[in-house]
C-alpha cells in the first residue's frame, strides 16, 4: 500500500480549537480554500510565466493564511518561501519550481478536502 497516496495532507485542529467544534464554521473556511487558493495558485503560475517575480509575492500571501489555518504543512514552507523571494527578489530561479510543487500539492490537498467536506455533509 503506498503511505503517501493515504496520509492527510492537511490538519484541522487550529479551526476546531477556534471555532470549538462547529462543523459549519470550518466547513464555511475549507470551502473558501477550495475556491480561491487553487485560484491564486493558477495566477501564480501566469506570473511565473511571464517572468513577473514581483507579482507573485501578494498572491503568495493571500494564500498563506488559508493553507496556515488548514494546517497544510506541505504547502506552508513552499508558499512562505514563493513570498518573502519574490518580495525580495532573490533565488529567482527557484521559484518555478516552488510554484509547480505548491500546485502539485494544492491539487492533493483538494481532493482530500472535498472529501472532508462530503463526510461532514
Amino acid at each position: 500500500m503506498n503511505l503517501e497516496a493515504t496520509q492527510v495532507r492537511y490538519d484541522l485542529s487550529y479551526l476546531n480549537q477556534i471555532f470549538q467544534g462547529n462543523r459549519e464554521m470550518i466547513n464555511n473556511i475549507i470551502q473558501l480554500f477550495l475556491q480561491q487558493v487553487p485560484q491564486y495558485i493558477h495566477e501564480m503560475e501566469e506570473c511565473v510565466r511571464r517572468n513577473e517575480p514581483l507579482s507573485l509575492h501578494p498572491l503568495a500571501h493571500k494564500a498563506k493564511s488559508s493553507v496556515s489555518m488548514l494546517g497544510i504543512k506541505v504547502m506552508e514552507d513552499d508558499i512562505l518561501q514563493i513570498e518573502q523571494d519574490s518580495k525580495h527578489l532573490r533565488n529567482l530561479d527557484n521559484l518555478p519550481h516552488l510554484v509547480y510543487r505548491v500546485k502539485e500539492n494544492c491539487q492533493m490537498v483538494y481532493i482530500e478536502l472535498q472529501e472532508q467536506l462530503q463526510r461532514s455533509a
